[in-house]
């Protein structure tokens, strides 16, 4: 299993192989923001990349849409992913507020 921190809170993920960042947190107990439940609409599980980009999954033509759609064309300029989308191949730091034990 790989490990994923989140900032600001601290809060470290444990993901196992194939499962996404945001179903690893909520099965491990933690509350994470969204807006459409994991189906890659609203884009408000987006996380901020700190430190491991390579680490995770390559993105997807939904998620891509996603991010264009609900943050515009920069979104894709910076270091963000959609956690309901990205699955963790190795140890990352991200930046995400609203995470917290639910």
């Amino acid at each position: 299993m790989t490990k994923v921190t989140i900032e600001p809170s601290g809060i470290e993920v444990e993901v196992p192989e194939g499962e996404t960042l945001m179903q690893a947190a909520r099965d491990l107990g933690y509350y994470w923001p969204t807006a459409c439940n994991m189906e890659c609409r609203c884009a408000t599980c987006f996380i901020l990349v700190i430190e491991g980009a390579d680490n995770l999954s390559p993105m997807g033509r939904s998620e891509r849409e996603a991010l264009l759609n609900q943050r515009g064309r920069n979104a894709l300029d910076e270091p963000v992913r959609l956690a309901c989308q990205v699955q963790v191949n190795g140890d990352v730091r991200c930046r995400k507020i609203g995470v917290r034990v639910d």
